[in-house]
C-alpha cells in the first residue's frame, strides 16, 4: 500500500528523475513530474494528490509560488517547495502560500524523506483538529438549541392547554350549525398542530434512550415498511431484502421505529414528484472499521447494526446537505415540513451510542445511513 500520492513539479529533467526514484523508493507514489506551473495546477484540481513537491523557479506562464497559490486556493493539500536559491526575498515570497516544507538543492534523499514524512504528518494532524473543532462547535450548538427548545417548549405547552380546553368545551357547547362551532374547530385543530410541533421539540431537547432492551431491527422494519407503503405516491416502488442474519439492538422499540419510519418518509417525499425507487438495506450485526476522522468519527459504533435507506431523488446540493440534520432547517413549502425529522434521528442514533450519515449529489438521490451498536456486544 502506498505511503502517499505525491505530484512533483520540477522542469530540470535529472533532478526530477532523481526526486522520483527516491520517493518511489520510500513506499511513496508518484503521480507525475510535469514541468509547468499551469499544468501542475490542472493535475492537482483533477487528481488531489496528497502532497506536491513544487520546485520554485519553473519556466512557462506561472512560476512554482504562483501555481502554489492557485493550487491551495482550492485543495487543502501540503505544498513543499525546493529551490537552489536561499535568498530572503525567495523565502518571503512563498510565506503567503503557506508552505509545509523547504527544500535546497542539491538536497540528500534522507532529507526529502523527513521533510516530506512530516508535512503528511502534520497535514493530518491538522485535519483532525478541524474536524474536533466542527465536532465540538456542533455539539455546543445543538445543545444550546436543545435548552432553548425545551425551554420554550414547556412554557408554551401552559399556553396551548388553555387553547385546546377551551376550544374543546366552544365545540361541545355551540351547535354544528353555529358558526361559532365551525371557529372553535379551527382553533382546535391549530392547537392540536401547535401541540404536535411542541411534543417535536421536546423529543429533540431530550432524546435519551430510556427502557432500553434487546429489539430486533428486521420486525421495526418490516412495521414501518407496513405504513409508508399504504401511503406510497404514484411512480415509487420499494426495493427491501429481509438481512441475512439477527439484527438485535439494545434500544427503545418507539424510537427505533420513529428512526425508520422518518426516514423512508423522508426519502419518498424526495421522490413524490418524479418517482422512483425507495431501497432498504438492514446488515446484521458486524464488525466495522473505525471512521479515520470527520465530526462522528468518536460516535462510530465497533460492532453495528447498519440500517441504510436511499432514494433516486433530485439529491442534495452540498451547501443543503451540510444543514440537513440542523433543527428546524427544510428546503419544503411553508406548512409541508417542521425540519426537526432528520434533527430528531440524529439525537436519537446518537443517544443509543450510534452514527448517522447522509451521502447526497444533485441529480444522485440521497442515502443515509444509520449505525446502532449490537445489543450482544
Amino acid at each position: 500500500m502506498s505511503e502517499g500520492r505525491i505530484l512533483v513539479v520540477e522542469d530540470e529533467a535529472i533532478i526530477a528523475r532523481e526526486i522520483r526514484h527516491a520517493l518511489e523508493g520510500f513506499g511513496y507514489e508518484v503521480l507525475a513530474v510535469i514541468p509547468r506551473g499551469e499544468d501542475a495546477v490542472a493535475f492537482a484540481l483533477r487528481e488531489h494528490p496528497d502532497l506536491v513537491l513544487m520546485d520554485i523557479m519553473l519556466a512557462g506562464v506561472m512560476d512554482g509560488t504562483a501555481a502554489a497559490a492557485a493550487i491551495r486556493e482550492h485543495l487543502d493539500i501540503p505544498i513543499i517547495f525546493s529551490t537552489a536559491y536561499t535568498d530572503r526575498e525567495t523565502v518571503e515570497r512563498v510565506k503567503p502560500t503557506s508552505p509545509y516544507g523547504y527544500l535546497v538543492k542539491p538536497f540528500e534523499h534522507t532529507h526529502l524523506r523527513i521533510t516530506v514524512e512530516t508535512a503528511l504528518y502534520r497535514a493530518a494532524m491538522e485535519r483532525k483538529l478541524r474536524a474536533q473543532e466542527q465536532r465540538l462547535r456542533q455539539a455546543e450548538k445543538m445543545q444550546a438549541v436543545g435548552t432553548l427548545a425545551s425551554g420554550v417548549a414547556h412554557d408554551f405547552n401552559n399556553i396551548l392547554s388553555a387553547i385546546i380546553g377551551y376550544s374543546e368545551m366552544g365545540l361541545r357547547r355551540a351547535p354544528e350549525a353555529d358558526p361559532l362551532h365551525r371557529m372553535f374547530d379551527r382553533i382546535h385543530r391549530a392547537g392540536v398542530r401547535a401541540r404536535s410541533l411542541v411534543r417535536l421539540l421536546l423529543d429533540f431537547s431530550r432524546p435519551a434512550a430510556a427502557d432500553c432492551e434487546p429489539v430486533d431491527m428486521a420486525g421495526v422494519i418490516e412495521e414501518a415498511l407496513d405504513v409508508v407503503r399504504a401511503t406510497l405516491p404514484p411512480g415509487v416502488a420499494v426495493d427491501y431484502a429481509p438481512p441475512s442474519g439477527p439484527c438485535p439492538v439494545r434500544a427503545d422499540a418507539t424510537q427505533m421505529h420513529q428512526v425508520a419510519l422518518n426516514l423512508m418518509v423522508n426519502a419518498v417525499d424526495a421522490m413524490r414528484a418524479g418517482g422512483g425507487r425507495l431501497a432498504v438495506r438492514l446488515a446484521p450485526c458486524a464488525a466495522r472499521e473505525q471512521a479515520a476522522e470527520g465530526a462522528d468519527a468518536a460516535q462510530e459504533p465497533r460492532h453495528a447494526v447498519t440500517l441504510e435507506i436511499a432514494d433516486t431523488g433530485p439529491g442534495m446540493a452540498p451547501e443543503v446537505l451540510r444543514r440537513a440534520c440542523d433543527p428546524f432547517f427544510t428546503t419544503k413549502a411553508s406548512g409541508q415540513g417542521t425540519g426537526m425529522g432528520l434533527a430528531i434521528v440524529q439525537g436519537i442514533v446518537r443517544s443509543h451510542g450510534g452514527r448517522l450519515t447522509l451521502e447526497s449529489e444533485p441529480g444522485k438521490g440521497t442515502r443515509a445511513t444509520a449505525a446502532l451498536p449490537c445489543a450482544d456486544r
